[in-house]
């Protein structure tokens, strides 16, 4: 935990189910049986997956149902390294551009807090959101521990995303 970061009870987070935070745009975390060495059930080979495209940024997560794109980055919920930022960034970029189209979007972490909260924020973003306004919107539909990690929140706050986006063409307008 990065220094200043809130100690939290567990009865202000959330449940690990997605949360839809936009039409097509989820956020959440990982089930018990999610994780890795965990029994899959059958439906987990099935081509009826609820999202077209899954970020995954929990390490020890399964791999996402049969019939979902799927990108990997799993990295500690601590302070916010630079490689990490910018792999966030990408990653919040291919979530935008498959959303905008329509697509549904899922972005899952360990808990559905932090790392997801970071990558989905971003999307916010890129999408036209102020950083304080795509952290607001997070808290008040997945709960207050949301982007706890001051680290995070701080990065997202002075600027992670320089200039936004163009929706429709994913050209930068500045």
């Amino acid at each position: 935990m990065s220094e200043g970061d809130v100690e939290w009870d567990f009865d202000d987070w959330p449940d690990v189910a997605p949360t839809e935070i936009l039409p097509g745009l989820w956020m959440g975390g990982l089930a018990d049986e999610e994780y890795l060495g965990c029994p899959l059930g059958d439906g987990h080979y099935s081509f009826d997956s609820p999202f077209d495209a899954v970020i995954t940024l929990f390490g020890d997560a399964q791999p996402s149902p049969w019939g979902a794109v799927e990108l990997r980055f799993g990295f500690p919920d601590d302070d916010l390294e630079p490689t990490w930022a910018r792999t966030c960034l990408s990653l919040a970029a291919f979530g935008h551009a498959h959303w905008s189209v329509g697509w549904r979007v899922l972005v899952r972490c360990q808990q559905g807090v932090n790392r997801s909260g970071l990558v989905t924020a971003l999307i916010l973003m890129l999408d036209g959101h102020k950083a304080q306004d795509a952290i607001a919107l997070l808290r008040s539909l997945r709960g207050p521990a949301v982007l706890n990690n001051t680290s995070f929140e701080q990065w997202l706050l002075d600027g992670a995303v320089p200039y936004p986006i163009e929706r429709s063409t994913g050209a930068p307008t500045a």
